[in-house]
């Protein structure tokens, strides 16, 4: 790994001697990685390694695999992104919380060169600046279209969903990860969701790990909205952030039915019924080891067991709320013999200590315990942080140490 906060610009001229100890060790690098620091790749010392590169070099990390780009609080460092983009690169990740920066020509252009790389497998735009532009869409919808046979994950923030978007995406046949937030999506009617999802369950067959967030702006959100996709037979993670989705019995029995390898179950801003955990326990694969959704508890809660099935493999559910005194031991009780021992179940509202309290901790309750709890404990300092802090003196020391064998990159 090379290590170093950042590499400012050439002063010297690179000699020939300069140039093959640079070749040799280009042969090593697989992973670059940058972090918002307030240094950066100095513009200058990219285009003088360019103007001054022998001919034999023609990429200048021709073995590079990963890119994981952020930017500073200073976006004009995505030029010196370019040179180091490589036909063996397969995972480009670009991240950052600055401005919006959709209109800049230095976005487009990056974009542009991702659409002419041969086999690139992940694809992530995490950027809050990449606000849908009449600019930018075509932009990401030709790498899409440049890569439909090899691309595998894709994940994009303030996602326009469009006819152009629907269509790319419908192209990527080995497509096995999905991650869109639509909080840049204006028409996010019932009926645009259900076409796109009908998209994704014909045209990317083997589609298994679907997230879709931040939907909005619809009155009467209903499961109707997604419900093609319960033809992807292969799912194994399905998490819908809709605030206000309303779900049925009738369309976790669905879910149920077609998921048999369904790993995760995550609808976090929508409503399960307690007793209705019985009814995943009944209809789902025990493949399932997640489940998180908002779960109240009906005050006068009185769990019926004639047709009780328990889960077999269950890790994790969350959240209980509206966990009353009167009820904690009829829940307590419901849940210990629903799941497994060891099982991590959350609950809000101070619930943790009344349901301790009620049955015990055969069950792994987590969760608020007391509202001042929190307050008394100390921040853990985090031990990555110590790594940043280096003394300027101890990287000049190490400078013939740069890369060891995992082949990463950091600036």
């Amino acid at each position: 790994m090379m290590t170093g906060r950042y590499y400012s610009v050439y002063t010297d001229t690179i000699s020939e001697a300069d140039w093959t100890r640079f070749e040799f060790y280009s042969q090593k690098v697989r992973t670059i990685r940058t972090y918002a620091l307030t240094e950066t790749i100095e513009a200058g010392s990219m285009i003088q390694l360019l103007n001054s590169r022998p001919p034999s070099i023609r990429y200048l990390l021709p073995r590079v695999a990963e890119i994981d780009w952020e930017l500073t609080d200073e976006p004009r460092s995505l030029p010196q992104l370019v040179p180091l983009l490589s036909p063996t690169l397969k995972s480009f990740t670009l991240h950052s919380d600055s401005g919006s920066m959709s209109e800049d020509i230095d976005t487009i252009v990056v974009l542009r060169h991702l659409a002419f790389l041969p086999g690139l497998k992940l694809l992530k735009l995490g950027a809050n600046w990449l606000e849908s532009t009449p600019d930018l869409d075509p932009a990401i919808c030709d790498i899409l279209d440049s890569q439909k046979e090899t691309l595998m994950s894709f994940s994009h923030q303030t996602f326009d969903l469009n006819e152009r978007f629907s269509a790319s995406i419908s192209r990527l046949r080995s497509l096995v990860r999905l991650d869109l937030d639509f909080s840049g999506t204006h028409n996010q009617t019932n009926q645009n969701f259900n076409n796109f999802s009908a998209t994704l369950a014909s045209r990317c067959p083997i589609l298994q790990f679907v997230r879709l967030r931040n939907m909005f702006g619809a009155q009467g959100r209903t499961f109707y909205a997604f419900l093609p996709l319960t033809g992807i037979k292969e799912m194994k993670s399905i998490q819908i952030h809709c605030v206000d989705l309303a779900l049925e019995l009738q369309d976790l029995q669905e879910m149920g039915a077609s998921w048999r390898s369904l790993k995760e179950l995550r609808f976090p801003f929508s409503s399960i019924l307690l007793p209705w955990l019985a009814t995943i326990a009944r209809h789902f694969s025990s493949a399932l080891e997640v489940i998180e959704a908002i779960i109240p508890v009906p005050k006068d809660f009185d769990p019926d067991y004639t047709t009780f099935t328990p889960f077999t493999s269950v890790k994790h559910i969350s959240c209980l709320y509206y966990v009353q005194p009167e009820s904690a031991k009829a829940v307590g009780s419901f849940i210990q013999r629903l799941v497994a021992p060891g099982t991590a179940v959350g609950a809000s509202y101070g619930a943790v200590r009344r349901l301790t309290e009620a049955v015990g901790s055969g069950v792994s309750w987590w969760g608020e315990w007391e509202s001042e709890k929190e307050e008394e404990e100390e921040p853990v300092e985090e031990s990555g942080e110590e790594s940043v802090e280096e003394e300027e003196g101890e990287e000049d020391e190490e400078e013939d140490e740069e890369l060891t064998s995992d082949g990463s990159l950091v600036f």
